[in-house]
């Protein structure tokens, strides 16, 4: 009888077969030091590509178990939900299809949990690309494209430190404790829900930057119309958590000081960097002002709901869209 693993290592998909590839081989190297045992489990949400094949492949190549399971119910938090009813493990890791691990990076995790009695930790997002490109994004534009914040050392998480599910490993009974992830977030935030939930239940998490994965980025992603698209998408997610955060009383005040910084710094800086011609400068006032517009597109759509359900604003900016829309061919 197989012993059952200490992480079950989680990688949800959809339609991204190729890039499902390389997170697999990465995973399939990471170095335990023999300290434990971790499966991976993907959840296929629906795909219509050679994911499959991906997936037989990485079972009959690497040596560590792998299962696939599928979840028809659209929406990365049903996936997970999914994931986390069935993974073996006492601790499960979430990673992204579109990532590569580090050789030590869950045993970085893992460490960081024994030696801080943490239910919760998280690691660094780095950006694959070459530090030539990287040296040509704004801070805005590479936190857009997955890159976490920067942090030197260990610490303990905070409202304005928090983790997505790329780099998290999380102890099963916080789940017992504060209840899956909201399948109501369809599109995204489900994880900034979750590490708000986690928080206000007293739950201690930590961070360890030495715990690293690479977000890979496709060439269509450094692209204007890309940067628009998850712009925009940011903004209605800002909007989200913040009308959630401020409840209908509070939320007003807060949109009146959105609309101040919109005017009083972004739009300024937009015009600045036109004069100085700069490039970088450019960019990141565009996406600023991006970001603006889905945030009051969004909080357009809740004062006149009838225009949002004859809009096809939630279509154009649904996650799933993007292979469509920007995927070569």
């Amino acid at each position: 009888m197989m012993t059952s693993p200490d992480v079950s290592v989680v990688v949800c998909t959809y339609n991204r077969a190729e890039l499902l590839r390389g997170a697999l081989e990465s995973l399939g190297k990471l170095q335990t030091g023999g300290r434990l045992r971790y499966e991976i489990v993907v959840v296929d949400n629906g795909s219509t590509d050679h994911t499959d094949r991906v997936v037989e492949e990485a079972i009959q190549r690497e040596e560590v178990p792998i299962r696939c399971i599928h979840e028809p119910r659209a929406g990365v938090a049903c996936a997970r939900n999914c994931a986390v009813r069935l993974a073996a493990g006492t601790w499960i890791a979430f990673f992204d299809d579109d990532q590569l691990a580090e050789p030590d990076w869950l045993l970085a995790l893992v460490a960081t949990a024994e030696r801080t009695g943490a239910r919760y930790v998280g690691g660094a997002v780095r950006l694959a690309l070459p530090e030539t490109v990287l040296s040509e994004l704004p801070p805005l534009c590479r936190r857009l494209l997955g890159e976490s914040v920067a942090v030197a050392a260990p610490c303990k998480l905070h409202r304005k430190l928090g983790v997505g599910t790329g780099n998290l490993l999380i102890h099963r009974t916080v789940f017992d404790q504060i209840g899956p992830f909201d399948e109501s977030l369809r599109a995204a935030g489900e994880d900034t829900d979750l590490t708000r939930r986690v928080r206000a239940a007293g739950i201690e998490g930590w961070f360890n930057p030495s715990a690293v994965v690479r977000h890979v980025v496709p060439t269509y992603r450094l692209q204007d119309d890309y940067f628009r698209w998850t712009s925009v998408r940011n903004g209605t997610h800002l909007a989200h958590r913040e009308r959630q955060r401020w409840g209908r009383i509070g939320f007003p005040p807060v949109l009146a000081a959105r609309a101040a910084q919109v005017m009083l710094r972004y739009v300024p800086r937009w015009l600045w960097a036109h004069v100085t011609r700069s490039r970088k400068i450019r960019l990141e006032g565009r996406c600023q002002l991006w970001r603006a517009e889905g945030y009051f597109r969004l909080v357009l759509g809740w004062a006149a709901p009838s225009w949002l359900a004859r809009s096809d604003f939630a279509s154009q900016i649904d996650f799933r869209t993007e292979r469509e829309l920007f995927a070569p061919k």
